[in-house]
């Protein structure tokens, strides 16, 4: 997280205000997952729909 750039704060920012685009789950396929993009930063975390678990978070350029 904090390599990336990230704080507890953005993330959580990120979830509540983010602009949200479907994204692939490649850890739990069957899930889902959506990419929450931080309207400050440009970078974006992606949660698994179904556990609401953060399985990723990116990094400035980071390509999706």
């Amino acid at each position: 997280m904090r390599r990336r750039g990230w704080t507890a704060e953005q993330i959580d920012e990120a979830l509540a205000d983010g602009e949200q685009l479907e994204a692939t789950n490649s850890i739990r396929p069957a899930n889902g997952a959506t990419r929450f993009v931080h309207h400050a930063t440009g970078r974006s975390v992606v949660r698994d729909d179904a556990t609401q678990e953060i399985i990723h978070v990116g990094g400035d350029g980071y390509v999706y």
